[in-house]
């Protein structure tokens, strides 16, 4: 079974058509006008045109590109496909991914699952209070979307001997798709991925996985011809030499290389030039890239600023909302204030409560966000006074619930009360731990891979779609049922070697009081009833 049969498996289409449906960007038209209710409509008839389309030669429409205005006066340009095409590419992207995400480097945090802001800003932290990297190389990739180079692209693509030449010829025309331009203008793609298209974050992460393994391979992964009994013995032996200590965090095409000195600093900054330029035909944007000592200076990663300050006899990591965040965190809350002003209803205020918890969310990693959000509130009571009216002092049970211990003037509207942005605490961010997730998600994992589309789709890929008992051919992805050698509750995995994939008759059988009876000179049956009585 091909990967391109995973992607036009019914049930891999039909749960793209609903995890699109939940997604805000559904709502907005491409090129010829048609959002998800148009999809919707005909939704069976839909699936059956992908399923047509992508086992013949499907050629994608025309991307509407839109110009965002950013603060600094430039623009950003976003992409935007037919709503069809970006269903096309979420079937692609939900077999694709993990296929490819087995490579990527544990410092990679943007666009993928189970890893977020926090566990990047929390890895910049680790860096400077126990890595005591105080340097940082800040790179900015010129228009990084518009610019991936499509050959080196694929080439990489080629690399994963699963990805099929069907896939492969699908995702070089989805690069060379046509662009509309806002004065009607048309242009072929020569280069680039667009900036809002589902499959990009993804494809864009191939692209800089390259680098993350190369920085990686410079310190941490250089292979000696002397084997260490740990990392930190390996460490040791390597600040003995001469060679440079560098570490990389990145999210999506924004990244960091952590130095112990501005002597390293400038040659990675060097080295990491030329690399993007002779390897990923990728420019860097000397106006924007910069080396920062962090014990002088900020240096500002995903919405939040950072340094290392002399804490008692160490140099600790401080960080606030960065300047620009704060300015976009005023603005949105001053427009929702207006909001509330022409329509004063309790689905109103929870609309702004909700913006409030989410900026608490993002930004409470920020040491010093209690101090930041005091000096925004400030401004945001005045525009509550002004728009809203006096505060009312009373409070309902849900922000007694919430804010418990604040002490803030509030605001009521239609007897709910309005959240205070500035009742907040630091909290400290957690680094990314693959083991304690797979730990804390046990039980949601037992049910995924019973119920799951996408991962039974992916299983029986790997698994050639064989019963590995009889030696069938298992056709349709409900017809299988997948068995661990090893149970969860004894250490076992989920990795291939642990899984088997049986037909699904094998479910009832492996209970029966007789199973002893059946296929006695089979290898792989005899070794799944080993496994039964070793753990029963």
């Amino acid at each position: 079974m091909s990967l391109i049969d995973c992607i036009i498996e019914e049930s891999n289409i039909y749960q793209a058509i609903h995890t699109l449906k939940s997604n805000k960007g559904s709502k907005t038209p491409g090129v010829n006008g048609e959002t998800i209710s148009d999809i919707l409509k005909i939704e069976d008839e839909i699936v059956k045109r992908i399923k047509y389309d992508l086992k013949g030669r499907y050629t994608p429409g025309m991307v509407k590109r839109v110009e965002i205005p950013k603060e600094d006066g430039e623009f950003r340009p976003l992409g935007i496909p037919n709503i069809y095409d970006r269903l096309v590419q979420l079937c692609f992207k939900q077999v694709l991914e993990p296929v490819v995400e087995k490579s990527f480097h544990k410092n990679s945090f943007g666009f993928r699952p189970r890893r977020s802001t926090e566990h990047a800003i929390a890895t910049c932290y680790h860096m400077v209070n126990i890595a005591k990297l105080h340097f940082v190389v800040d790179i900015d990739i010129k228009g990084f979307f518009d610019n991936i180079n499509h050959k080196k692209l694929i080439k990489q693509l080629q690399r994963f001997k699963s990805i099929d030449k069907k896939t492969l010829s699908i995702i070089k025309r989805m690069l060379k798709v046509e662009t509309v331009l806002q004065n009607k203008d048309i242009i072929q793609s020569e280069k680039g991925t667009p900036q809002g298209g589902i499959l990009s974050p993804l494809l864009a992460n191939i692209v800089l996985n390259e680098l993350d393994w190369w920085i990686y391979k410079q310190w941490l992964g250089l292979k000696t011809k002397r084997e260490y009994s740990t990392l930190g013995n390996k460490e040791r032996a390597l600040r003995d030499t001469n060679l440079t200590e560098v570490r990389i965090v990145r999210y999506a095409d924004d990244f960091k290389l952590f130095c112990r000195d501005r002597g390293s600093a400038e040659k990675m900054f060097k080295l990491v030039k030329v690399f993007l330029k002779d390897r990923l035909k990728l420019e860097i944007s000397e106006k924007k890239s910069k080396i920062v000592n962090l014990r002088k200076e900020f240096s500002i990663f995903l919405g939040i600023k950072f340094k290392a300050v002399k804490n008692r006899k160490r140099l600790t990591v401080r960080s606030y909302v960065s300047d620009k965040a704060r300015k976009a965190i005023l603005n949105l809350i001053r427009q929702e204030i207006k909001e509330l002003q022409k329509r004063r209803t309790a689905l109103q205020v929870l609309k702004f409560n909700s913006v409030i918890l989410g900026i608490q969310n993002y930004y409470r990693i920020a040491t010093m966000v209690n101090m930041d959000f005091r000096k925004i509130g400030y401004i945001v009571n005045k525009s509550l006074i002004n728009r809203i009216g006096k505060p009312s002092g009373k409070k309902d049970n849900k922000y007694k619930l919430r804010y418990k211990g604040y002490n803030f003037q509030v605001w009521n509207v239609a007897e709910t009360t309005i959240f205070t942005l500035q009742a907040i605490k630091f909290k400290i961010p957690k680094l990314f731990s693959a083991k304690k997730k797979i730990q804390k998600e046990e039980k949601q994992i037992e049910i995924i891979e019973i119920e799951d589309p996408q991962i039974r789709a992916i299983l029986r890929f790997q698994k050639n779609s064989t019963c590995e008992v009889t030696g069938k051919y298992i056709a349709g992805n409900d017809n299988f049922y997948v068995h661990r050698l090893v149970p969860k509750e004894h250490g076992g995995s989920d990795d291939l070697e642990n899984l088997m994939l049986l037909d699904s008759s094998f479910k009832t059988l492996l209970k029966s009081e007789n199973r002893e009876d059946y296929y006695k000179d089979n290898e792989n049956y005899a070794k799944i009833l080993k496994t039964l009585s070793k753990y029963k």
